[in-house]
């Protein structure tokens, strides 16, 4: 099986669920980062504030973005503007929850806070 293959299989479900949850592409990026930073905190028995979780969720996305670059010709998926869009999407709430939890612990961790 090809990287094109599992491309179009991939594209296939990604189109399935989007329409089965009545949810845009964006949107669908957004929850499901959500919920895998919570699995992959959950997995490793890491905190949200850890970057373990954070990278797994990345490494994931970039997975996905390989998959989606490998679409073929003529696929709105494979271009890197589209590849960005997603990226940004997906990482935007993960990077805000972590750098605030961070944050917090840090600020509660002090002797005067």
């Amino acid at each position: 099986m090809s990287v094109t293959d599992i491309a179009i299989f991939w594209g296939g479900i990604k189109i399935a669920v989007e329409d089965y949850l009545d949810l845009s592409s964006d949107a669908l990026h957004v929850h499901v980062s959500i919920l895998l930073l919570l699995f992959f905190a959950l997995v490793t028995r890491r905190r949200l504030y850890h970057p373990l979780p954070y990278v797994l969720l990345f490494l994931v996305e970039c997975m996905n973005e390989f998959i989606d670059m490998n679409q073929p010709v003529g696929s709105i998926e494979s271009n890197w503007p589209a590849s960005r869009h997603d990226i940004l999407n997906t990482m935007f709430l993960p990077t805000v929850l972590m750098l605030l939890l961070r944050w917090r612990n840090r600020s509660f961790m002090r002797p005067d806070g």
